[in-house]
């Protein structure tokens, strides 16, 4: 059955970007309400301890102050279930106002409401606490004899594993050709251009409809539901557009609760906004990490044991680890591997998944050993990557859904000119005299698939809308969408509005783990499929039909028409098929979910990066100037967005590489950098001028949605691994503690 040409696989511009450049895109802050309060939350000024009394008497004297918000007159919470709340899930289980411990500093104490956003913020300084200070934990070297062996990463990675015999292997291996080496990474916070806020409006009926800059719609609204002890029904959560996230959203954070109870309270709908230094105590943070890597190789570098072993923090409410061995255990092919996670409560405030959460840090000390390993083996560092191929998933012994990573090598080591490079470190300056190096590293990132629902509506003016409540986080979710929307069904991407972010549309998962367009794009194609089935079954069945007596098979859908591939004279458009057959609107619904596939073979993505960094002799100053990239994430539907993507997650791995870094004040468990002047992230002077990415686009074809994987995260493994091991290159000093700030060349 015929249909126009396919938009999916050509760039298209973002259906979104007017709205996002003219202002015109609600975010969840911009919505407007009548009666609209203001919120500042309450915090805790220490770490550790007992609140003894909140002194907001003369908070509630401030001018404009309408409530003060805090445990005395907070609306009682519901435990969260075992689903939403199990150990290792992320987010934090622990409801606000349930008693008067503080584990850390910046906890949610409560809240001032006012009239405007000024008079509740000044109301706010105006509240005095007492605290009995308790026993501070701040130093993960100082208490690791403490650690536990955390069990199990989101309920579904294993955290200590093992294959083969490392111990042995290790013991009788000659000590010449072992790696056995410690690399860091701080602590480091999400950033999104977008802080959290919520907007909370209760009905008469005990409704609630929350707007909250949330990647997880569906998630949020059993969190809401649970903790309020309400009907899921009574709880609807909107959130169209989020300005970016990076794993900060997604999960169940205090403060839409007290926006929550702020309103009930207040009798109002209240807004609350997380202000900059607040993003780094309130929305989760990446964990740090002390990561030992041990390697054996044989003398033609082949591997013959690895051991990767993560010392790692948490908070002391929870028990969210960060899995930097994840990886370890499948990226090279290894008869003995052994990966163990130790995990530390401190009183910092619960980590979160961040890009590539345990990937892009487990990465960078497994792609830096290796770096050191080609060196003591005297091998070109891909050289020993390509010795060391995987053809198979070694420890689920599972064959990989698809893998052109040699490609990848291949393709990167030519457009970068790898093949000349000088393995001698030091040995190359530019005209400047700034030391030149070069490195490498591979990437890996699951593709994975959740079930997700849509639901398509023809109306009788020819337009098209689909429903999901999925999100749109940056990454291209409206026009990616759309262009399934106008493929499946023939039509012109003018005619299709995609809609979601929204619990009354059809379930969608948490954006995350670059999982959504293989999960919602099948869902979205199956109810675009019976939309179309519906049209036919219009347009052929029944005596009075336009086309009665047509076979289904020789129906042409395209441009909007539907028409008789014998008979083209016979051809009428949407709209007028809907009057023909007196109906104002066509709707279907479709679902989709993982298929066997899934339980019989290793889903990836892949691919190789190449740096080239020039370091300052005397100042030590970084600079990475050249990038070239190539990914094998299956089929690429729209080359604009999938560039995109990767510019993003590779300057993101810029970052951890040379400034990121979250520091705590160790006496009292406060960050004292949590602002966006002292926590740097890379702007536009440090992103490389030659920045090349290139694609194999090779569709997988054990996936879903035309053979596409997930791209959002692969861009940040492997880059801080590369721009280490490049900045040794220029040095010949191996920097195994992330970021390199010009201090550690120095």
């Amino acid at each position: 059955m015929a249909q126009t040409p396919s938009v999916l696989g050509t760039p298209r511009h973002r259906v979104d970007g007017k709205l996002k450049v003219t202002g015109i895109a609600l975010y969840a802050s911009d919505f407007k309400v009548d009666r609209l309060a203001h919120a500042c939350l309450i915090q805790s000024t220490i770490a550790s301890g007992t609140v003894i009394e909140i002194d907001q008497s003369e908070a509630e004297r401030a001018p404009g102050v309408i409530a003060v918000l805090t445990r005395r007159n907070a609306p009682k919470l519901q435990a969260l279930p075992e689903e939403l709340s199990a150990n290792g899930t992320p987010g934090e289980s622990r409801l606000p106002f349930q008693d008067d411990q503080v584990y850390f500093q910046g906890q949610h104490l409560g809240a001032v409401i006012a009239e405007t956003f000024e008079q509740a913020r000044e109301a706010a300084a105006l509240v005095r606490i007492r605290y009995q200070p308790g026993e501070l934990r701040t130093d993960l070297l100082g208490l690791a004899d403490q650690a536990i062996e955390p069990r199990m990463f989101g309920g579904r990675i294993k955290l200590q594993d093992k294959r083969g015999d490392v111990d042995w292997v290790w013991a009788n291996m000659p000590q010449v050709r072992l790696v056995n080496e410690t690399y860091s990474t701080p602590i480091e916070n999400h950033n999104p251009i977008e802080p959290g806020a919520a907007l909370a409006a209760w009905d008469e009926n005990d409704h609630l409809t929350l707007h909250v800059s949330t990647r997880g719609v569906d998630l949020t609204q059993k969190v809401v539901a649970s903790a309020f002890g309400l009907p899921i029904e009574n709880v609807r959560i909107v959130c169209p557009f989020i300005g970016g996230h990076f794993g900060s959203k997604g999960f169940s954070w205090s403060y839409f609760l007290v926006a929550a109870a702020a309103a009930r309270i207040a009798n109002r709908p209240v807004r609350l906004v997380l202000s900059r230094p607040q993003m780094f105590d309130s929305m989760g943070q990446r964990a740090r990490t002390v990561q030992t890597i041990g390697l054996a190789a044989d003398e033609n570098g082949k591997l013959a044991a690895l051991k990767h072993s993560t010392l790692t923090h948490s908070s002391m409410i929870y028990e969210y680890t960060e899995p930097c061995g994840n990886l370890t255990r499948l990226m090279y092919a290894c008869p003995n591997v052994q990966i163990n996670h130790h995990l530390v409560h401190l009183n910092y405030t619960t980590p979160c998944p961040m890009r590539a959460p345990g990937e892009a840090a487990g990465t960078f000390a497994l792609e830096s050993a290796m770096d050191e390993l080609a060196v003591k083996l005297n091998l070109d560092p891909l050289e020993l990557r390509v010795r060391n191929y995987a053809e198979k998933d070694e420890f689920d012994q599972r064959a990989w859904s698809s893998k052109h990573l040699r490609e990848c090598y291949d393709r990167g080591a030519a457009k970068f000119g790898w093949s000349s490079r000088n393995p001698k470190p030091g040995s190359t300056r530019d005209p400047e005299g700034r030391m030149v190096g070069w490195g490498m590293a591979t990437a890996v990132y699951p593709a994975n698939q959740q079930p997700a629902a849509a639901k398509a509506i023809l109306s009788n003016d020819g337009s098209i809308v689909v429903r999901s409540a999925t999100h749109e986080a940056g990454t291209g979710t409206y026009t990616a969408m759309t262009q399934f929307v106008a493929d499946t069904l023939g039509v012109p991407m003018d005619r299709v509005q995609f809609e979601l972010g929204d619990t009354q549309f059809p379930p969608a998962p948490v954006n995350g783990g670059s999982w959504l367009t293989a999960s919602v794009a099948p869902a979205v194609v199956a109810a675009c499929a019976a939309l179309r089935d519906k049209l036919i079954s219009l347009g052929v069945d029944g005596p009075s039909a336009p086309l009665s007596g047509q076979a289904r098979n020789d129906i042409v859908i395209a441009d909007g028409r539907i028409s008789s591939a014998k008979d083209t004279s016979q051809s009428l458009s949407f709209s007028d098929l809907l009057a023909k057959t007196g109906n104002q609107t066509l709707e279907a619904d479709g679902s989709a979910k993982p298929g066997d596939s899934y339980q019989k073979l290793a889903f990836f993505s892949f691919g190789a990066i190449f740096v080239e960094v020039k370091v300052d002799p005397d100042l030590g100053e970084v600079r990475v100037t050249r990038v070239v990239g190539v990914y094998d994430v299956g089929k690429i539907l729209n080359p604009l967005l999938a560039r995109s993507q990767l510019l993003g997650g590779i300057t993101f791995g810029i970052g951890m590489a040379l400034m990121e870094g979250t520091i705590p004040d160790m006496a009292t468990g406060r960050m004292v950098n949590a602002n966006l002047a002292e926590y740097h992230v890379p702007v536009f002077t440090d992103v490389p001028p030659d920045f090349g990415i290139e694609f194999l686009d090779v569709p997988d074809p054990n996936m879903a949605a035309n053979g596409a994987r997930g791209l959002g995260e692969i861009g940040i493994v492997g880059a801080p691994a590369a721009i280490a091991n490049a900045v040794y290159h220029a040095t010949g000093k191996r920097i195994r503690d992330l970021p390199i700030t010009p201090d550690r060349l120095v």
